[in-house]
């Protein structure tokens, strides 16, 4: 009697082992349970010659939707065969970038000079305004010099001596003067009349101070 009270533990955690390992068993290999035919199940039988001890596990009922591939597939581990592929990015194509051409070199800006007169100006005698023919060779390098540099502008200012007259025929002396250079400029040269400025200063400026004749005079100031 001593020995089946000390083989009961025993039994009972050989039991226990058993048990875990067909669990285990079953787990691996996942296969169908015929749940309708599953009976008591006699895991161990002693017999010690006087009684026969039986151990039994009851098998209970497993529910399996069979029909649920997509479960299958995800406990089994498997790829799901009827999911859509995954969109694959572009690939990047490669971009050829075209051979940097030497860049001309800009071209220069012209220096813009500063303004100066021409060295000869246009002399009138007293209380004229008409052009002698001795001055025509002045008007003419002028022009030269507006046709050689076509970018150039031209100012032409009358004056007038102070000792002739007074302030206000010398205002108009100067006027009539340096309008009548700017004409034969336009009309007799060609000139563009946008690249000649008029002005006239009287006798309130005197360009030769120490020389009196020489203010009633046009002299062309150039703006290169």
């Amino acid at each position: 009697m001593k020995m089946r009270l000390l083989l009961l533990p025993v039994l009972l955690w050989v039991l226990t082992i058993s048990l875990n390992a067909q669990n285990t068993g079953n787990t691996n290999q996942q296969e169908p349970c015929d749940c309708e035919n599953v009976r008591d199940s006699v895991l161990l039988r002693l017999n010690s010659g006087e009684e026969v001890i039986v151990v039994k596990r009851s098998a209970q009922q497993l529910s399996v939707s069979q029909s649920d591939m997509a479960k299958r597939r995800k406990y089994f581990d498997c790829p799901d065969i009827f999911a859509p592929p995954a969109p694959r990015e572009p690939t990047p194509g490669i971009e050829v970038a075209p051979p940097a051409l030497p860049q001309p070199p800009a071209p220069e800006q012209p220096v813009k000079g500063k303004p100066f007169f021409l060295p000869d100006p246009v002399f009138f005698r007293i209380n004229k305004s008409v052009i002698d023919q001795s001055e025509w060779s002045k008007i003419e390098l002028a022009v030269n010099y507006l046709n050689a540099n076509p970018g150039s502008t031209v100012v032409v200012t009358g004056y007038a001596d102070k000792k002739t007259g007074n302030s206000a025929i010398n205002l108009r002396l100067s006027r009539e003067r340096s309008n009548a250079v700017a004409k034969s400029l336009e009309t007799k040269y060609g000139i563009n009349k946008n690249r000649i400025s008029v002005n006239w200063k009287g006798d309130g400026l005197q360009p030769f101070e120490f020389e009196n004749d020489k203010n009633r005079a046009v002299l062309f100031l150039i703006n290169p």
